[in-house]
């Protein structure tokens, strides 16, 4: 079956994700689970989902702060479905007003989530199924970052990296001669509600710095008191 989008579901409940796993590859959607935040956010970013569920029921979860944080990821350029413990009427104003499009309370009602899923389908086909589309990258020096597929290998090695360091290398491959500071950096790797000192950055460029290292020489050059590019390569 051809699938009609990709949608990201963010639970720790088996059960639900379980449920809805099942009625979305029925209706043919492809699927990807995401336990953890970050790595939410950054799939959110480079896999350009259909959709994203994310299940608000636990206390633990910050709804209205993470639905912020995903349309910053994507751009404003996804559609978000929650589902809560609550009534829509406890809960449902604050979701929509930070970008939710559906908000769906337990016991869940299959006929409104088909509905959310049909209206995803329809964007998927005006949009010649973006699941179609070449695969993006971006490639300096010796080094290839594939954003689909959330890969970045030297010499054809692959690099390991956290989703947050993927985040920061992406931003400078994009424009490797650019040299962008470390406020840029924060923007672009960290929520917007996350407050982050100037030597974390330090800290895990370093830390890409070693994993790129293991395959070739230095790539990435610090600007000192301004910030960082990526060179050619750099004899420092």
């Amino acid at each position: 079956m051809l699938s009609h989008g990709h949608i990201l579901i963010y639970t720790a409940d088996a059960e639900l994700f379980l449920l809805i796993e099942y009625i979305l590859e029925v209706e043919g959607f492809s699927v990807r689970l995401c336990t953890d935040r970050e790595e939410l956010l950054t799939l959110a970013a480079v896999e350009r989902p259909s959709a994203v569920l994310i299940d608000c029921s636990g206390s633990h979860v910050d709804a209205p702060t993470l639905c912020r944080s995903i349309n910053r990821a994507a751009d404003g350029r996804v559609r978000i479905a929650a589902f809560a413990q609550a009534r829509w009427d406890e809960c449902g104003r604050d979701l929509n007003a930070v970008g939710v499009d559906l908000v769906i309370c337990r016991p869940i009602e299959p006929r409104r989530l088909l509905a959310f899923l049909g209206d995803i389908r329809k964007d998927v086909t005006a949009d010649c199924r973006p699941h179609t589309r070449p695969e993006q990258s971006y490639s300096h020096a010796d080094i290839e970052i594939n954003v689909a597929r959330v890969r970045v290998t030297r010499k054809g090695h692959p690099v390991r990296l956290s989703a947050l360091q993927f985040r920061l290398l992406l931003y400078l491959m994009k424009t490797p001669q650019a040299v962008h500071s470390r406020e840029e950096l924060i923007t672009a790797g960290w929520p917007p509600d996350v407050e982050v000192e100037p030597r974390t950055v330090d800290v895990h460029i370093g830390h890409i710095r070693r994993a790129l290292n293991r395959y070739g020489p230095e790539v990435i050059r610090t600007v000192r008191s301004v910030g960082y590019s990526l060179d050619m390569f750099s004899s420092e």
